[in-house]
């Protein structure tokens, strides 16, 4: 009995779609209530390869150099977190600089590195976190458009510099602005 039941939280684990799990998480979809049943089952699968430690209370399917870093950072950044700031107005052209961390926002400003590579989760009120405007909400990980991420940072800090004034449509950051409610 213990073997076939085994399987079938291999097989619910393989079957989802996220790849992060919080401790929390596996025991409702084990639908495991006893406390130390988890920890074992856990412990277990931690020693047979099929689950990896990721930090405390959070595990992982894959190894953490295999885990897209962004659905990482999301992940240990906490729910409705997302890749923000620097990160996404590097890739967008707005600023040149060199960024050595993932940046998000989130619930909890934190500074943390998980498998070399850092990262930064900048504070953002919740009433300005639950508001998914201009946000890719996906399955795994959430990522704000150009305007989002701009519009967040100016939020953060007023007087950011940004490299390429030319790249920014300064109507569309207003509106933005506005809708999130930063205006």
């Amino acid at each position: 009995m213990y073997n076939k039941r085994n399987t079938n939280y291999q097989k619910i684990l393989l079957e989802q779609e996220k790849k992060i799990f919080r401790t929390g998480d596996l025991g409702v979809l084990w639908e495991i209530e006893n406390e130390n049943s988890l920890w074992t089952t856990i412990q277990r699968y931690i020693k047979r390869k099929i689950l990896y430690p990721v930090q405390r209370g959070m595990y992982s399917v894959l190894p953490l150099n295999k885990i897209d870093l962004l659905e990482l950072g999301c992940a240990v950044s906490g729910p409705h977190s997302y890749i923000s700031g620097e990160t996404i107005l590097v890739k967008e052209g707005i600023i040149q600089q060199q960024v050595n961390k993932i940046t998000l926002f989130g619930q909890k400003a934190k500074e943390f590195e998980l498998g070399g590579n850092s990262f930064l989760c900048r504070y953002l009120n919740p009433r300005f976190l639950m508001n998914r405007a201009g946000i890719n909400d996906g399955k795994t990980f959430s990522v704000a458009s150009g305007e989002r991420a701009l519009a967040d940072l100016l939020r953060a800090n007023p007087n950011y510099y940004v490299d390429n004034q030319l790249v920014i449509r300064k109507d569309k950051l207003k509106t933005m602005q506005r809708e999130v409610g930063y205006l």
